[in-house]
């Protein structure tokens, strides 16, 4: 599903020497991502938090080389959603962090992605930056959301914090891991069964 698409995406960004970057929104609150455990027989753990809907929101963007030289994972955590505004901040500081750099952008179909205000933005930064869609209902094929998952069954798993501050110092801890790990990084576009 949308594999000649994305082939024709890379072919376009190795003309340009492009980064190839996949980008997605998630988010984290005070409830706990519940996750299987073990414990000792007759002694089931229980969770206990305060059931608050008090949530954070994460960005991140997974960055690949096409000769497989480097991967980064660029992130940004946020309080409320993300929104055109947002989002075009994050991209800043994704060009920054790629020093100006040519990027494609391959991210799903957000409404934020989709604004007039955003096609406006993305119109200006064409020296830099092209913008090309997942398939619609094709979340297995954005290598990013193998980094929410492995966040949420790590850091995130039963973690009931009292204040959102502890769930951000998590996600952060584990995201930083995450970008830490060449391998990993590049384990989760090995998981989509693309290839650069």
């Amino acid at each position: 599903m949308g594999q000649g698409r994305v082939a024709a995406d890379k072919k376009g960004a190795r003309r340009r020497g492009a980064w190839i970057c996949f980008q997605d929104e998630s988010g984290f609150s005070l409830l706990p991502a519940v996750r299987a455990t073990w414990a000792p027989r007759g002694q089931t753990p229980v969770l206990r938090h305060r059931f608050s809907w008090k949530r954070m929101s994460m960005s991140g963007a997974l960055a690949y080389r096409q000769d497989r030289s480097a991967a980064v994972f660029v992130f940004q955590i946020k309080e409320d959603s993300y929104n055109t505004t947002s989002l075009i901040e994050f991209l800043t500081d994704l060009h920054t962090h790629l020093d100006g750099e040519p990027v494609t952008l391959i991210w799903d179909g957000l409404p934020a992605h989709r604004s007039k205000a955003m096609k406006a933005w993305l119109a200006t930064q064409r020296h830099w930056l092209v913008v090309e869609r997942l398939p619609g209902y094709a979340p297995d094929l954005n290598p990013v959301e193998q980094v929410w998952g492995n966040l949420k069954a790590t850091e995130l798993a039963n973690l009931c914090p009292n204040v959102i501050d502890e769930a951000h110092a998590a996600a952060e801890t584990g995201l930083e891991r995450i970008g830490n790990s060449y391998q990993l990084c590049y384990s989760f576009l090995e998981h989509t069964g693309l290839r650069l």
